[in-house]
């Protein structure tokens, strides 16, 4: 006789028997099969598992997919701060050296119109 005939010999007897016990034993008896099903699963490699690993994470776990997503969010604000200040201080010093090498005028970058102004409005 093969094993799996054997073991369905087992199964079989084992089904007829878990009738007449009493319930806790029964639920016992239940739990107990379900582990050792668990247990006797074969063998995969180590790319199915990554694999089997990583579907499970991201089926089973809305929330860490959430993080995730919440943390991709606050690490792109921070890089569009980053991108934005760098490119203004970029800027500035463009300015800065553009003055300091006198290739324009301070006047360029004065309002000379602005203290009439205020004397203007300050006098309505």
């Amino acid at each position: 006789m093969s094993d799996e005939a054997v073991a369905r010999r087992i199964v079989g007897s084992l089904s007829v028997a878990a009738h007449y016990t009493d319930e806790r034993v029964a639920e016992r008896l239940r739990a107990a099969r379900l582990r050792a099903l668990e247990a006797h699963r074969p063998r995969r490699g180590v790319t199915a598992r990554l694999l089997a690993t990583m579907r499970a994470a991201w089926s089973l776990r809305p929330v860490l997919r959430q993080s995730v997503a919440l943390v991709a969010v606050v690490v792109l604000v921070f890089a569009g701060d980053h991108w934005t200040t760098t490119s203004m201080l970029l800027e500035l010093e463009e300015v800065d050296a553009a003055l300091l090498t006198d290739e324009l005028p301070i006047d360029a970058y004065l309002d000379s119109d602005f203290p009439a102004w205020l004397q203007q409005d300050s006098s309505s």
